[in-house]
């Protein structure tokens, strides 16, 4: 049996996982994602490392309210970008993945492919989100009756039942919406996860090849008094 914190750390670490260009981010620092590793070598890049740190306590009822800190440093090599350009990307995908809501828009009618990639709009409401995932449930693209979901980051506005396009061409009909929070997207063990600080304090020296930046949070869980197993139900 493991303990909340340590369901949670894993939890995170799968999601860490997620960061690919594939899946929608800038940077493929999920790539190979590490617990508590204190070195990374630039032919190890790009990657993830993940430290949990020490974690306070208060009485709450029916149990305890934890606070546990974790940092996330993330390392890719930078070519001929500018590594400002690869730190900031790298902390974007961070933040997002972590704190990030993900959504579910359910579409019928569908004509033309949506790619992952694309931005969908809402073609009353205006709304915007971007593509991570297409599932064709039934129908077919060619036949015109697709229908499934689109997976949605970035999701700015309120989708309605409407057409959607990809920029100007209408390709489905949205007929709702649904979010979900990182949190609950890791297993709901956890409260609340908060972007607390970030950045990258130095950067390469002449020679060197890989950019590095950190990124802190804090994982709000509780706990059963004396029982870090169980949670309160």
């Amino acid at each position: 049996m493991t303990t909340i914190r340590e369901q949670i750390i894993a939890s995170i670490s799968t999601r860490l996982a997620e960061i690919r260009t594939a899946n929608g981010y800038r940077t493929e620092c999920g790539a190979s994602v590490h617990l508590a590793r204190a070195k990374i070598d630039p032919a190890e890049c790009p990657a993830a490392v993940l430290w949990p740190r020490t974690e306070e306590v208060e009485r709450s009822y029916g149990g305890n309210l934890c606070t546990m800190p974790i940092e996330v440093e993330a390392f890719s090599l930078h070519g001929d970008v500018s590594p400002v350009t690869v730190s900031e990307s790298m902390l974007a995908d961070l933040i997002e993945c972590l704190t990030g809501n993900i959504w579910t828009l359910t579409f019928t009618t569908g004509s033309i492919e949506v790619e992952v990639g694309a931005t969908i709009t809402g073609a009353t409401s205006a709304a915007m989100g971007y593509v991570t995932a297409v599932s064709v449930t039934s129908g077919s693209w060619a036949g015109g009756d697709a229908a499934g979901t689109l997976t949605l980051r970035r999701v700015t506005g309120e989708f309605q039942a409407e057409n959607l396009k990809v920029n100007t061409i209408v390709v489905a009909a949205g007929t709702g919406i649904t979010g979900q929070s990182a949190v609950s997207a890791m297993g709901g063990l956890a409260e609340e996860i908060t972007y607390t600080r970030g950045g990258t304090d130095a950067y390469p020296q002449p020679g060197e090849t890989s950019t590095g930046t950190t990124a802190e949070f804090d994982v709000k869980y509780k706990t059963l008094t004396g029982d870090p197993y169980h949670q309160p139900s």
